[in-house]
């Protein structure tokens, strides 16, 4: 292990374990909302697609706000990075804020347009306005969060959400099922849970940047300069972003549609492949990171160092993933039900979620290093052909045309990641052949 893997870990292996650790203790929520049913379930699960709507639009400011900072990193300035924090915080406050609220306005009618049923909306109606503040919480967390990241400080971004996500599973642990004189909410109990949980990822995560003189100087108003270096960036994102929003939408639209039943064993199963999903994702975040700085110091050598130990770490830990699920499937899923029906379904799709772990991280790898490397606009390119438009037909294909059920959505979900990290590998071996090229960050 040379010094570009020590340096590659060292960003790597905080970001993937705060996203396991986030994952596993989000998780909570649905496995101590699975013990009330598949109803309780469907009514959780049925907000994550306005959830995912609404941080697609946190996430491509973030994004856009990483890949400035990180260039800043590389170049060893810092006050550059607290004007740009101000600017995007005050900016994300506003419009985030004016989105979150009309969602607020035409919540139920989202819901029902998701796919929820009449027979858990009135349960949905019950978690989701509280769980619609956490994601406002959330969503500026993520900007805080994203100066951090472009200096490489997952680190400190780990242990905030550890923090928030273990506050939110205690809450909810004590909540949703109620203990001695505390009455049991249900569904309820899970939403303060979460709003609780990621409040305080936001206050800390400002102490934190306050701490290491991030507020120091600059203004908060953007400015023309503002809009012109991360413009540019985030509307690139945000085609990315916004067409996997489009196509997930749906995708899970027609998951709802095939019963109750199968789409709480849709929602488990994708619950156990984020968890894997999310861990990869650390390393995404590293070769975004590891690649935005050498562009920042000008070095195509250490771009190509970067790009050589992501590809082969996502290999070897998705080998390990893989034979870790095929061998524990049954265990894995029983942690979230007992109900024998639903396992009966989960068998097949969980050998999908082994498999898929290839495809998924090489695409992440992929499309890291070229948002690190200012390519951000190829990667929205291919995201937008493969989610928004080939998943849903393939899906729409497997279950309304060969009436694969359940087993469709899944066939559909494998390929489209076969074909993004198809499209990521080949444009990064592009840049890779161009000898004497350094990436433009933009």
């Amino acid at each position: 292990m040379n010094c570009y893997d020590r340096h590659y870990l060292k960003i790597a292996l905080p970001a993937a374990l705060e996203g396991l650790f986030m994952i596993l203790l989000a998780s909570t929520d649905l496995i101590l909302v699975g013990a009330l049913g598949s109803l309780s379930v469907a009514a959780v699960s049925i907000f994550l697609q306005p959830r995912l709507i609404l941080l697609c639009f946190s996430r491509s400011l973030a994004s856009a706000v990483t890949l400035v900072s990180c260039n800043y990193a590389g170049r060893g300035e810092k006050e550059p990075s607290a004007d740009l924090l101000k600017k995007s915080l005050f900016l994300g406050a506003l419009a985030l804020g004016l989105l979150h609220g009309i969602f607020f306005i035409f919540l139920e009618d989202i819901l029902i347009l998701m796919g929820a049923s009449s027979d858990y909306l009135p349960m949905a109606m019950e978690y989701s306005p509280l769980a619609l503040l956490a994601v406002y919480f959330t969503s500026l967390t993520l900007i805080l969060q994203a100066v951090q990241l472009g200096y490489g400080n997952t680190a400190s971004i780990m242990k905030t959400n550890i923090c928030g996500n273990l506050l939110n599973a205690a809450l909810s642990f004590l909540l949703i099922r109620g203990l001695g004189p505390v009455p049991a909410y249900g569904v309820f109990g899970a939403a303060i849970g979460t709003a609780a949980g990621t409040l305080f990822s936001l206050l800390y995560a400002w102490f934190l940047l306050k701490r290491e003189g991030f507020f120091h100087g600059g203004r908060w108003i953007p400015d023309t300069a503002y809009f012109k270096k991360v413009g540019p960036l985030f509307g690139s994102v945000l085609s990315e972003q916004g067409s996997e929003r489009m196509g997930m939408v749906l995708f899970s639209r027609m998951a709802a549609g095939l019963g109750t039943v199968p789409f709480a064993v849709h929602s488990i199963c994708m619950n156990i492949c984020d968890i894997y999903y999310d861990f990869i994702m650390g390393f995404g975040k590293a070769g975004m990171v590891s690649a935005g700085q050498a562009v920042g110091r000008g070095s195509m050598a250490d771009w190509q160092q970067y790009r050589k130990r992501g590809l082969r770490w996502c290999l070897l830990l998705s080998t390990a993933a893989c034979v870790s699920i095929l061998f524990f499937e049954d265990s894995l899923f029983s942690i979230y039900s007992s109900d024998p029906a639903l396992h009966v379904l989960a068998g097949p799709i969980m050998v999908f979620i082994a498999l898929v772990s290839y495809p998924e991280a090489l695409a992440l790898w992929g499309a890291g290093i070229l948002r690190g490397s200012g390519q951000t606009a190829q990667v929205a390119a291919y995201s937008f052909l493969s989610i928004t438009f080939l998943r849903p037909l393939m899906t729409a294909f497997f279950i309304y045309v060969l009436d694969m059920g359940l087993i469709g959505t899944w066939c559909a979900l494998f390929i489209d990641q076969v074909i993004r990290a198809s499209c990521a590998a080949f444009l990064v071996n592009r840049l890779s052949a161009k000898r004497g090229f350094l990436p433009d960050a933009g």
